[in-house]
């Protein structure tokens, strides 16, 4: 399993106006962020509206990526499904494919964690490649460090995507991190306090619309400048905090924001898939101001905001 180190963007999924995954944009978006100092994709995640897509769809994405990338970066592709024998048979669709590794998030959020720990060791056992576990809180049951201690050894278990807020609980996922096991955390607005406590890698769906902003974070960082690296993560987190509030209360996600962002890029469509909405005209506007004020976002890597 490759180490993964740096920001890994969650890759969005665009559409076309019928609702169809749009190749041509998923390719560019592909290329776009392996132009960056990226340090893989975590492919068809929460971000990627995963749960929205059908089983054809997500095989034709992880095909698309994986044509596109090109063997250029570590892939970890998403087998989640609800049913158990979808992701068992996904994984035999795909395992003939140049990626890396499986995520599993358990999206049964009832389920016993000894019902979550046999599935685990379930796919671990099935699966031709290595498997990720995976934990958030927003979507499924939260898996405590207990959990991940008691899994970490596990055969074909490759590492764990931690995703909470809880600063303690972080900590002691991270500090089982070793030759063998990897960890990742996955919330944005954290990630400098991360870097700090020993971790070598997050995800984050806003890798995709601002990667440059979230980079400059890592960079900074690992040349020791600590109060540009904190710059660089106060920075994101204000601009973050004033985006719209209200497509996020919508849905949750908060995909739609950077779909027109990279809209703007001309690498995607705005369109959304399911139950999750487009930005309205205001909604766009006042990203626009926004993004008049603080360029750095787009590229730019001035941090004043």
């Amino acid at each position: 399993m490759k180490i993964l180190e740096g920001v890994i963007p969650v890759l969005i999924t665009p559409f076309d106006s019928n609702g169809d995954v749009d190749r041509l944009a998923l390719t560019k978006l592909v290329e776009y962020l392996n132009s960056k100092k990226i340090g893989g994709f975590w492919v068809l995640g929460t971000g990627a509206e995963d749960m929205s897509l059908t089983y054809e769809q997500r095989l034709e994405v992880v095909n698309i990526v994986v044509e596109a990338n090109s063997g250029i970066s570590p892939l970890i592709v998403g087998a989640g499904f609800f049913s158990l024998r979808d992701t068992l048979n996904f994984m035999d669709d795909t395992k003939h494919l140049d990626f890396d590794a499986y995520h599993v998030l358990p999206y049964h959020n009832l389920l016993s964690l000894d019902r979550i720990r046999w599935m685990y060791k379930k796919c671990a056992d099935y699966a031709s490649k290595p498997i990720w576990m995976y934990t958030s809180a927003n979507w499924a049951r939260f898996i405590s460090p207990e959990f991940v201690e008691s899994m970490k050894n596990y055969p074909n278990i490759a590492g764990v995507k931690y995703s909470t807020s809880n600063t303690a609980y972080t900590e002691r996922v991270i500090a089982m991190q070793s030759s063998s096991f990897q960890v990742l955390t996955a919330v944005v607005k954290t990630f400098y306090a991360n870097l700090c406590l020993g971790v070598k890698g997050a995800t984050t769906v806003e890798a995709c619309p601002y990667a440059d902003g979230i980079i400059e974070i890592y960079k900074q960082f690992k040349k020791g400048d600590m109060n540009a690296s904190l710059a660089a993560q106060r920075g994101l987190n204000r601009f973050l905090e004033l985006l719209p509030e209200q497509p996020g209360k919508d849905n949750f996600l908060r995909v739609a924001e950077g779909k027109y962002i990279l809209s703007k890029r001309g690498i995607c469509q705005d369109h959304m898939s399911g139950y999750y909405r487009k930005l309205t005209p205001g909604e766009k506007n006042e990203i626009d101001v926004l993004l008049e004020k603080n360029t750095w976002v787009l590229g730019d890597n001035s941090l004043n905001i």
